[in-house]
């Protein structure tokens, strides 16, 4: 199918769309971003969208969301298949049910009251633009901006875009996954999120294939949304089991989307880690001795290698394999 017909949205004028917001051992009335995604309905005209959310519960053994109003979806998967494997049901939730767009969110992203009339705005500015993919609103976390971004060549640098910038850079742009706003058709295209990348780098992974297709990103650095990043605040945010995982999966993302030259940049980084920021941050043993496994596998085993490990891991190899 030619790509002007796989971006076509509904030119109805009606926001139709499905907002997923995934849960990890968090009930939905504690959750920051669905009390505030249900206020923000209240500035949108009668008939102006068709908005349904998805509650996607990852809490292992499950748990009871208490009530919920009868136009909110609940799913539960007590198997906690991160975010990647919630989106892509959301999205194959979205093709069957006809929404044009998609809306990720954590349960920690604090939306404004005006959020979902500015994204309502952004997206009927670009449903037309057949190479227009997504609106990145700016998010911040801890008081510092996290996303949209662009990264520098090699050396992977987030170069963050001016306050209240609004526009579509012709550069890829990067973008954290909650408050990220994609047409449903574009999402498609690329064939859903790469379920290799359970939560972290799972939105980095996004951009790059995104770009791959030729296909740009809105930045609406009008839209401010609030967000508890855990790598900010690394010993109380996140364990070292934690820990490993964000290393596991940016090993994975500069092994299949990256080329070899990424790699190098990406061993001295992890050196740069050891020798100074785990230190500066207080980090205990556990912590370095992560890190130093991610060295060795950077240092001592091949491309090849490495990407079998992590086929390994989900199965698609004989168990054992590695």
């Amino acid at each position: 199918m030619p790509p002007e017909k796989q971006l076509n949205i509904n030119d109805s004028g009606v926001f139709r769309l499905l907002a997923v917001v995934v849960l990890y051992k968090m009930k939905p009335a504690q959750s920051a971003c669905f009390a505030t995604l249900q206020k923000a309905f209240s500035c949108l005209g009668h008939g102006q969208a068709d908005i349904k959310i998805l509650l996607y519960d990852n809490t292992p053994k499950g748990q009871d969301p208490g009530f919920l109003p009868d136009d909110v979806i609940y799913k539960a998967n007590a198997d906690n298949g991160g975010v990647s494997v919630a989106y892509n049901y959301a999205l194959e939730l979205a093709q069957h049910d006809g929404y044009d767009w998609l809306l990720t969110l954590d349960q920690d992203t604090r939306l404004p009251e005006d959020f979902l009339c500015k994204l309502y705005d952004a997206a009927m500015f670009i449903a037309p633009m057949q190479d227009v993919a997504a609106v990145a609103p700016k998010l911040t976390s801890d008081g510092r901006d996290v996303s949209p971004f662009t990264l520098t060549k090699y050396l992977r640098i987030m170069r963050h875009y001016p306050d209240e910038f609004v526009g579509i850079p012709l550069k890829a742009v990067d973008a954290i996954n909650s408050g990220y706003l994609i047409k449903v058709s574009a999402l498609n295209a690329i064939g859903g999120y790469d379920r290799k990348l359970t939560l972290d780098f799972c939105d980095i992974a996004l951009g790059n294939r995104l770009h791959s297709k030729n296909l740009r990103v809105y930045v609406a650095g009008n839209i401010h949304v609030v967000h508890e990043l855990s790598v900010f605040e690394l010993m109380q945010r996140a364990d070292s089991t934690r820990y490993e995982n964000i290393l596991r999966a940016e090993e994975y993302y500069y092994d299949k989307y990256l080329g070899r030259r990424h790699g190098a940049v990406l061993l001295l980084r992890l050196l740069f880690r050891v020798l100074y920021r785990l230190g500066r941050a207080g980090a205990t043993r556990p912590y370095f001795f992560v890190a130093m496994k991610y060295i060795s596998r950077r240092a001592f085993f091949s491309r090849r290698h490495r990407l079998k490990s992590q086929d390994c891991r989900f199965g698609l190899l004989a168990p054992g394999c590695l």
